[in-house]
């Protein structure tokens, strides 16, 4: 059917507020530089560079983490009870109410553009707010959505500290590496989460920090979804090369 008018400026979905935009960790790259600098004993090389290959055979890599199911919150549970959604829907109103109004332009009544932890907040609170709302769909789609385990950005964050050779970073980087499964996999989370929302989610990757500076080479990361229920994540699977581990696919 053509479109005429108005139809031809319509854009698709949005992207719904992408909580760890600020960083699930903070640990840096510069830390871990430093630390090996200094792995020579006795002014003897070869011994760290022993040190140095024993610590990367015990080195966890993504797929190892998700084999282990490292990651997986199995006491998770998503809260639907309309009283309890009640009652967090206006809490988080209330505190909506309580930062101040975005001033706005002498001659125009238009608001100015809010800067800084005023602007996050509040973009983190109406985020809450558009999930918890999200949450009284979430029994059309518990069918598709419980093939994927549940994780939080502190299991994360502990996982992260634990293996301090992976980092977790949006999964654009990897869009070139990603096999068909993948694909397939994020075009079906995008699906559902336009089907609740009209809007489309954030998927971050969770593999060794050289993965995330050489493109050129096999890489094995574990893909997350931001889900459209609350501020916490879905674990959609893992891949190398020799395999895909990615549910039901």
């Amino acid at each position: 059917m053509p479109m005429f008018g108005i139809e031809l400026f319509k854009s698709g979905p949005k992207v719904l507020y992408d909580f760890a935009q600020h960083g699930i960790v903070t640990v840096t790259s510069l830390g871990i530089e430093l630390a090996a600098s200094y792995t020579t004993v006795g002014g003897t090389p070869m011994l760290a560079e022993a040190k140095t290959i024993k610590e990367e055979k015990d080195r966890l890599t993504p797929k190892r983490l998700f084999q282990l199911k490292a990651l997986n919150d199995n006491n998770f549970v998503i809260n639907t009870q309309k009283q309890y959604l009640e009652k967090q829907i206006a809490l988080v109103k209330e505190k909506i109410k309580l930062l101040p109004e975005p001033k706005k332009r002498k001659l125009r009544q238009e608001p100015m553009m809010e800067f800084g932890a005023v602007k996050y907040g509040r973009e983190e609170l109406k985020s809450i707010l558009e999930r918890l709302y999200n949450r009284y769909k979430i029994n059309n789609f518990k069918k598709e959505l419980s093939k994927y385990p549940h994780t939080t950005s502190e299991l994360i964050s502990n996982v992260l500290k634990e293996n301090k050779h992976l980092r977790c970073k949006c999964a654009d980087e990897f869009v070139p590496d990603l096999p068909r499964a993948a694909i397939k996999v994020i075009k079906e989370y995008n699906n559902i989460c336009k089907k609740v929302c009209n809007k489309t989610t954030n998927f971050y990757v969770i593999a060794k920090q050289e993965d995330f500076e050489k493109v050129q080479k096999r890489r094995d990361p574990i893909l997350l979804a931001q889900s459209p229920f609350g501020h916490f994540w879905q674990i959609l699977g893992a891949w190398d090369k020799e395999m895909v581990y990615l549910a039901d696919l």
